[in-house]
């Protein structure tokens, strides 16, 4: 009888051991959680989406700070937002490190764009120009950026060169080296619809296929409405203003530098266009590509895209019905302007805006805040 009570006490003191270990090691567990939570290290770019959010609110109740067209640049210190509650805490102990963030507001194209840089002693805020430079050294060699008439221009087949935007994947074509300047031509073309280059009956061909004047013609007008409606406030704050390169040329013309087309530029900028004939032909690298008459430049070339035929901004100088396309195989022709292809948009970014995230790649685009 003796030994079945000591039995049961050794259970009962086993039980209560097992159930106070337990108990010992979820209050453990709490405290690991509650430290891990007290603790918690918060992002470099979570920081710089929290001070924008902040920003935010502190020029909606202060609106006399906003910047406008006659003065375009407003500075905020992140000392000001701590100091007057729009930060929680300082930027420092968000995120573990000696930090200081100087916020600017930009007044463009009738919108506000905010862009807070970060100096920490383990982070640096970077631009989105810088970003793409720093992924892509200059080559001479295979897909890559190259260095070319005064620009830097990505060629070749599989250059890492994809872009977010506006919920939308863009190809970067070129980037200016001088202003920074970041030229995006549009992938999907399945996002848009087809459309003639110009169908206006043209008196001097007297035929009715259209006039080859992109300053007048419909396509202009297409382009025109699709940035209007298109684009939200926020995209067009980063989106700047481009000369647009209008020179006609033939189809045996081999000067890619840009002159031919540039010869004729519109008197206005203009926030969205179509891409110029040396441009496309200047992505490839295949040597035999020169002209348009040249079927080589749909070889080693990103800008081929096999969805569709897409007009490019150039008209034949040989004829003043027909313009520059694309087809599916990238091959080059001089079509009437009253062919129906896709409006393959081109658009300009700010290169100082601050970069985001992502590698090039289009699993992993870019994208900027």
């Amino acid at each position: 009888m003796n030994k079945l009570k000591d039995i049961f006490s050794n259970k009962k003191l086993m039980l209560t051991i097992a159930i106070g270990s337990t108990l010992l090691l979820i209050l453990m567990i709490g405290i690991i959680l509650i430290v891990g939570f007290l603790n918690r290290k918060m992002t470099y770019s979570a920081l710089e989406d929290e001070l924008i959010k902040a920003t935010n609110q502190y020029l909606k109740d202060h609106p006399e700070y906003y910047p406008t067209e006659e003065v375009p640049i407003f500075t905020l210190e992140d000392s000001t937002l701590v100091n007057e509650k729009y930060m929680k805490k300082e930027i420092g102990k968000l995120v573990k490190d000696s930090c200081s963030a100087n916020i600017q507001v930009l007044y463009k194209n009738d919108s506000y764009h905010i862009s807070p840089f970060l100096v920490c002693n383990k982070y640096e805020t970077q631009l989105f120009y810088d970003k793409v430079l720093a992924d892509n050294p200059v080559t001479n060699d295979g897909s890559g950026l190259y260095d070319m008439n005064e620009m830097l221009v990505f060629r070749g087949d599989q250059p890492h060169n994809y872009v977010s935007f506006h919920k939308m994947i863009w190809r970067i074509v070129k980037m200016d080296p001088i202003d920074s300047k970041v030229y995006l031509i549009m992938e999907n073309l399945k996002d848009l619809q087809v459309g003639v280059w110009d169908n206006r009956y043209n008196t001097t061909e007297e035929s009715k296929h259209g006039i080859n004047d992109y300053s007048v013609s419909i396509i202009s007008d297409t382009l025109n409405n699709l940035y209007q409606t298109k684009f939200t406030d926020s995209s067009k704050a980063v989106m700047l203003p481009m000369d647009i390169c209008i020179g006609k040329r033939s189809s045996s013309e081999s000067k890619n530098d840009g002159t031919v087309e540039c010869y004729n530029v519109m008197s206005d900028q203009k926030y969205i266009s179509l891409l110029p004939l040396y441009d496309y032909i200047n992505a490839s690298t295949d040597y035999q590509c020169k002209s348009a008459e040249s079927r080589a430049c749909s070889n080693y070339n990103y800008l081929v895209n096999k969805t569709g035929k897409w007009w490019t901004l150039t008209a034949d100088g040989s004829h003043g019905s027909k313009a520059y396309g694309i087809n599916y195989a990238g091959v080059i022709s001089s079509d009437y302007t009253d062919q129906k292809k896709y409006p393959r948009m081109v658009i300009a970014i700010d290169g100082t805006t601050i970069f985001n995230k992502g590698n090039g790649t289009l699993e992993n685009p870019y994208s900027f805040k």
